[in-house]
């Protein structure tokens, strides 16, 4: 009871504070850091931050939620600091052996970021990579209620209003807990079989999230040719690939032809940020050589990318209406992060991180 009344008092505390962003940036710019996939101790997530300063940047977009896991503590999904194993101050989830932050850990976070001037972005990914969310429903209402959710147990059934509800009340946690330390809110939208009633489930996710005075981001995967004049228009798209970075060809030539380009979006007066999986995104792997990996990405980076450079390493579409491209982030993804340990990680993508920041607020002189 002492914990939660204490965490009650911090987040009062959080929503009288509103957080100030760093004013030299003429850009908005940051990271991604995927703590679902690969978990990440409240220490090391305040050295990011500290490299997100250092550089001048602005936010740190936190991916709490995917298929091997649900990072944050939770009352709606029963996933509580008081039941969970502590090791080396870590808290870890009896049930699905996972860790998680707890609310006085992300407090913790947030008085950090508030202190270097950083916003933090929550983000609860849907309506793919939704399996850790359902495990935990799953174990607190049951099988039968997930079946009411769920499609084929991977995906959230955009057909059921109950999907829409599970979401909202979801994302009405996670808005409490961050308090204003965040201005946005990122409600996932990639990876996805695609589902003719999508926009109308994102339209009504950003008006709830609107309601709360945030900004909604989502990713660019579901905005097609054929529906994106129906997609609210104040949502901010986190742009990572034209393509979703497919194998086959024929996939590749599809979702050209069926998808948004980012000189499309902007054109049509959406705002963006750029997330270039080609450029931007660093994924740790156990069984390579990390420095190595990170030295040839650093270098590759700084001598080829820049802010107007949207499509992987293609020279594609010019970018027209560049004053709707407010920003990027660099992406560090989890899933081959094995058993590499946090200072590893970091001291590998600390310069990738600085360099991306920098390299956005750089004077662009080309425009693919």
């Amino acid at each position: 009871m002492k914990k939660i009344f204490l965490f009650l008092i911090m987040s009062i505390s959080m929503l009288l504070t509103p957080i100030s962003l760093a004013q030299n940036s003429t850009k908005q710019s940051g990271l991604m850091l995927d703590i679902s996939r690969r978990f990440y101790s409240v220490e090391t997530i305040k050295q990011f931050i500290d490299d997100i300063a250092q550089a001048n940047g602005t936010f740190l977009h936190l991916h709490f939620a995917d298929h091997e896991n649900y990072a944050l503590e939770s009352t709606f999904l029963n996933q509580r600091a008081e039941n969970a194993i502590v090791q080396n101050g870590i808290y870890i989830n009896p049930k699905t052996n996972k860790p998680f932050l707890t609310y006085e850990q992300i407090d913790q976070i947030i008085r950090y970021a508030q202190e270097k001037q950083i916003e933090l972005i929550p983000e609860v990914d849907s309506p793919a990579h939704i399996k850790g969310i359902l495990t935990l429903l799953r174990l607190e209402k049951g099988e039968d209620y997930v079946n009411q959710i769920a499609l084929n147990q991977d995906e959230l059934n955009l057909d059921s209003p109950e999907s829409l509800a599970m979401m909202k009340t979801l994302v009405d946690e996670v808005c409490y807990i961050f308090g204003y330390s965040a201005q946005h809110f990122h409600i996932g939208g990639d990876e996805f079989n695609y589902a003719s009633n999508f926009i109308r489930y994102v339209n009504a996710l950003n008006q709830h999230i609107n309601q709360k005075g945030l900004i909604t981001r989502m990713w660019n995967d579901g905005l097609l040719q054929q529906n994106i004049d129906e997609l609210d228009k104040n949502i901010e798209i986190t742009y990572w690939s034209f393509d979703g970075d497919a194998q086959e060809k024929n996939d590749i030539v599809e979702r050209r032809a069926t998808r948004v380009s980012l000189p499309a979006l902007l054109d049509k007066g959406f705002k963006a940020l750029n997330y270039n999986s080609y450029y931007l995104y660093f994924i740790p792997k156990d069984n390579g050589n990390i420095a190595t990996d990170a030295k040839f990405a650093l270098n590759d980076l700084k001598q080829n990318w820049q802010l107007l450079r949207w499509d992987g390493n293609y020279e594609t579409q010019p970018i027209q209406q560049a004053e709707n491209l407010i920003g990027a982030a660099f992406s560090i993804w989890g899933e081959h992060a094995g058993k590499l340990s946090d200072d590893v990680i970091h001291q590998a993508t600390s310069p990738l991180i600085q360099a991306a920041i920098i390299q956005t607020n750089a004077k662009t002189t080309s425009s693919n």
